[in-house]
């Protein structure tokens, strides 16, 4: 974001040009209609039946606007802003396409067309709604249906805001349009509208107001956390008074925020070339509702609030994934949303209709049975007591399984149409499932009771009719009876005083479930389903309803917070330390960095650093005190963590080569608890090697070689990012992920690393270790670090662009103060005007503001910044650096500068003692005419002239010349290995 905001007058300025201008700005460089609409009045809408119909947009101020339809004619005039709406009377329901003319007096109108009357709900949540019915089960319903309509009239429509995603302030300028394509709607929404349809036989609307990776708290307007009394939504109404510009809590968050960026600023400049441990960080956590553009009303404000206040019937609600980490804040959250929905619709009983999560995970019959109180445990449970919320109701979905993305969305769809069915249409149906009510304990059984269970308890399951199962699965997972299978349920737990639950079994009598377990013959509490239900044979009402989740111990529900044993108490189920407390949350921290792993290399002759991560740098930030505890070839030490640390470090003596193993162990302790531990085992000394190779090499590996050999090998996936990965090459520094780079035998794909340490080992009789990361297509610029940037002289506009987020550089400081007057800018200017005129100002689809590296455009030192970043302070014999064709711009003039610049950096990462070798190939005078040997590279340093590229563009050259240009490549690639020996050796 180079521009991090446009020019935008000042707030007098923008109040005094809308008595001037229509307020709509948002899509100036496209054609303007001849009169804003308001964004769900276009061609193919739906229109609600039975109930005054707002329709409103924007003319000049004082222009007077009127709407013709179904024979009403209605009037209204534009006020300042220049927004008008009128209201239509009630509508009848007509099936037949009708146009609606909106005009001013004496000027422009617009004339919709295919306009029907009906039923309109609205569908909001994350992505479980927004997937499309086109990649869903159910596709059938589709086709049925469109046997039924006219050609080219579907009587389910679907409308969506189609420019706007996420905005910090509400906005009403949005463009949308209505869709016809079954296959491209929310396949739960469709659901529930066929459901509709098939009941009623009237048109039905759908606003589609859903996207992925979204929290409930987005979708919540302001006005929802407005007067609670709940804390957890008073802190969220605190944040949102922060991004608010005309508050004094605005003021004061960020005007502490911008002392804090330019003292730490500051802070950094000082200590910047002294100790790297000293730096500290820019605040990442900005004040109010800034975590991103789907924090708290963001999604709502752009994507919902458009349509607003559209006539609608009622809504409906799926959502889960972004929240199962908050547990039973979901109560607050569905009552905060419903509460905005309702003011925002000025509609106090309008009806909300919303799922409970289903049960994730892919195996058929293999759901976890296990109780639990985890977090997404008590966000069914929040979803479950929500019910206390009027005009409101339930559908579960527990017995519905599948990845993130779910394929059976038929069936929930249908359930929450139940509700609508019966609340606002009158059908008699039954819309829920059995409900804990009560139990009572004889002798050694558990007698529990249920609402909604009228006419008796079945057992049915979903897995029969799971997609894929059979040919003619149609993956709706509609329950199929289980006669007589109460022995198949497997959910159903008891404990007793010791709160310890053991499987239990069933039996069915009526309306109730008895259960019981020869473990506890005192029961004190039972349990069903709380882990999960999904494709098991599970207990139904007769009505095929699932039964809901519950835990209840000593007559009370049981929460995380009230149950006394963390974690819960399972009979037969080892705790797993791992996987609970500081140890769980630590999981990630790398206390070693990268190459300290089993079966690493070590170099010998000079002394050795071995370090890792201090403890602020990664989450949770757990209070106490924090210490590191080191064992190493007879070392022991404790190293003590400030708060201001960002590495530790410890250097051991120089030791001679050997292959007698040794072990490294590093651990964090906090409090004198270990919170983690790793070990590298069958540690060798010898000599370490870092090689830069290319990935398209078309060497063959040889014969495994005898000897203590190791390569270490990128796995992960992605060798570029703009930020530095200081510990890990992957992504992840979770131990044993599968990106991670591990010492271990030559593979086929390192080929080159093998041979090469083959030959060291056999020149030297050491244990040889090859740090081997490839890739393939980069400039020299991209494996370069700053300081090397600075260094290179056609390299300026790079190193002055990424210097700015670089302490010690000139323009670091520079920066801040164009960072902290862009956020003035932002919050003066650009949100100011959004508030106005509740347009955005230039029509960016996504909310986006300020960022410190906002100005940075190069993409210098990204593949640094993955593939040597977390290797630097490593000791060394040497580097190998292969040149490609990508490496050499042009004629070959800047690479002697360039190539300096990187070899000398890369001493510098890598020095230990002693001064690495740096071994690399330059290309003839035939592959790059002014190509020039480097003479700035300080210290040892050997080049290998190659004649052809190690590898080469295959879509540049004729077939028939592959094979000689591997072979050449290859040849010229082997040179460097007798350069290596006779330099280094």
């Amino acid at each position: 974001m180079k521009a991090l905001i446009a020019p935008i007058p000042r707030l007098a300025a923008v109040l005094g040009l809308l008595a001037l201008l229509p307020a709509a700005t948002a899509q100036d460089e496209k054609p303007a209609p001849a009169i804003e609409l308001g964004a769900p009045f276009a061609d193919s809408a739906i229109l609600q039946q039975g109930q005054d119909v707002p329709v409103w947009g924007w003319s000049e101020p004082g222009t007077e606007v009127t709407v013709e339809f179904a024979g009403q004619k209605k009037s209204a005039k534009a006020g300042e802003d220049g927004k008008w709406m009128v209201q239509l009377d009630p509508l009848e329901v007509n099936a037949e396409p009708a146009e609606m003319t909106i005009s001013e007096k004496g000027g422009k109108s617009v004339t919709l067309k295919d306009i029907l009357v009906g039923e309109v709900w609205m569908a909001s949540g994350q992505s479980n709604m927004q997937w499309i019915l086109g990649k869903s089960a159910g596709r059938e319903l589709a086709k049925e249906l469109s046997q039924m309509e006219q050609k080219d009239q579907p009587l389910i429509r679907e409308f969506k805001v189609t420019n706007y995603y996420a905005h910090l302030h509400p906005i009403e300028h949005a463009e949308g349009e209505w869709g016809k394509d079954y296959s491209q709607f929310s396949a739960i929404a469709f659901a529930f509208a066929h459901k509709l349809y098939g009941e009623l036989k009237v048109p039905i609307g759908i606003l589609n107001c859903s996207f992925s990776q979204t929290a409930i708290e987005a979708w919540t307007p302001r006005i929802g956390y407005q007067g609670s009394k709940s804390e957890y939504n008073q802190a969220i109404e605190a944040k949102l008074l922060e991004t608010d510009p005309s508050t004094p809590e605005h003021q004061a968050a960020w005007d502490a925020f911008y002392q804090q960026v330019m003292e730490v600023v500051d802070h950094n400049q000082k200590v910047a070339d002294e100790d790297e441990n000293q730096f500290l960080d820019l605040p990442k956590n900005l004040p109010g509702n800034m975590r991103g553009n789907r924090d708290a009303t963001w999604l709502y404000n752009a994507r919902l609030h458009p349509v607003v206040p559209y006539a609608i019937k009622g809504c409906i609600w799926n959502q889960g994934y972004a929240n199962m980490g908050g547990g039973i804040t979901y109560y607050t959250n569905l009552h905060a949303m419903i509460r905005g929905w309702r003011l925002a619709w000025d509609r106090p009983e309008l009806p909300v209709y919303f799922h409970q999560f289903y049960s994730p995970g892919n195996e058929v019959n293999k759901g976890p049975n296990h109780p639990d109180i985890g977090t997404t445990a008590e966000m069914r449970l929040g979803t479950w007591l929500a019910r206390d919320i009027p005009h409101t109701g339930m559908a579960s979905q527990i017995d519905i399984q599948g990845a993130i993305h779910y394929g059976h969305k038929i069936v929930p769809g249908q359930r929450l149409a139940l509700h609508a069915l019966k609340n606002q249409y009158g059908k008699d149906v039954v819309t829920d499932g059995p409900m804990f009510r009560k139990y009572e304990v004889k002798g050694d059984e558990v007698v529990v009771s249920f609402y909604n269970a009228e006419g008796g308890l079945v057992v049915a399951d979903t897995a029969y009719n799971a997609i894929g199962r059979h040919e003619d699965s149609t993956g709706f997972a509609d329950p199929k009876v289980i006669e007589n299978g109460a022995d198949q349920v497997t959910l159903f737990y008891v404990a007793g005083e010791d709160r310890v639950w053991h499987p239990a079994k069933v039996r069915i009598e009526g309306e109730k479930a008895i259960v019981s377990s020869d473990a506890v013959k005192e029961p004190r509490g039972v349990t069903y389903g709380t882990g999960g239900v999904g494709f098991q044979p599970s207990i139904y009402n007769e009505a095929l309803l699932p039964l809901t989740p519950f835990i209840v111990y000593e007559e009370k529900l049981v929460t995380n917070d009230s149950w006394p044993d963390k974690p819960i108490k399972i009979a037969g189920v080892e705790l797993d330390p791992s996987s609970v407390g500081l140890v769980y949350d630590y999981r990630k921290f790398p206390v070693l960095s990268t190459q300290f792993r089993d079966n690493c290399v070590l170099q010998a002759g000079q002394p050795v650093t071995i370090w890792g991560a201090a403890a602020r740098m990664y989450y949770p930030h757990a209070e106490g005190k924090k210490v590191i505890h080191f064992s190493f070839n007879g070392i022991e030490k404790e190293i003590p963590l400030t708060d201001e640390m960002i590495v530790w470090k410890v250097t051991v003596p120089a030791m001679e080569a050997s292959a007698e193993p040794k072990t490294i162990k590093a651990s964090l302790s906090i409090d004198g608890e270990v919170v983690h531990e790793r070990v590298a085992e069958n540690v060798v000394v010898g000599d370490v090697w870092y090689v830069a190779g290319t990935r398209d090499l078309k060497m063959k590996k040889e014969a495994a070689v005898d000897g203590p050999i190791r390569i270490m090998a990128r796995m992960a996936k992605g060798v570029k990012n703009k930020h530095e990965r200081p510990y890990s090459v992957a992504t992840s520094t979770t131990p044993k992920n599968r990106f991670a780079s591990y010492w271990g035998e030559p593979e086929s794909q390192d080929a080159f690393a093998a041979k090469l340490a083959a030959a060291i080992h056999e020149k030297t009789g050491k244990p040889v270790g090859i740090i081997y990361m490839d890739d393939m297509g980069n400039e020299l610029k991209h494996w370069m670090d700053v300081p090397s940037l600075a260094n290179a002289p056609s390299l300026k506009e790079d190193y002055e662009d990424i210097a700015a987020i670089t302490p010690g550089t000139p323009f670091y400081k520079q920066n801040a103060e164009r960072y902290v007057d862009a956020w003035k800018s932002y919050w003066d200017d650009y949100i100011t005007e959004m508030i106005v005129t509740k347009a955005v100002p230039d029509a960016a689809p996504w909310g986006s503001y300020p960022e410190f590296s906002g100005s940075v455009e190069t993409d210098a030192t990204w593949v640094y910044n993955c593939l040597i970043a977390s290797f630097r302070r490593t000791q060394v014999k040497g580097i190998v650096f292969m040149t490609e064709e990508s490496m050499v711009k042009g004629d070959g003039a800047d690479f002697a500068g360039e190539l300096s610049a990187l070899a000398n950096g890369w001493k510098r990462l890598f020095k230990g003692e002693k001064d690495p070798h740096f071994i690399y190939s330059i290309p003839s005078k035939e592959l790059a005419p002014k190509i020039s040997r480097p003479e700035g590279i300080e210290g040892s340093s050997a080049a290998y002239e190659v004649d052809a590229w190690p590898n080469f563009d295959r879509k540049k050259v004729d077939r028939k010349q592959w094979d000689e240009l591997d072979k050449k490549g290859i040849e010229s690639v082997e040179g460097l290995i007798d350069t290596v020996i006779e330099t280094a050796y």
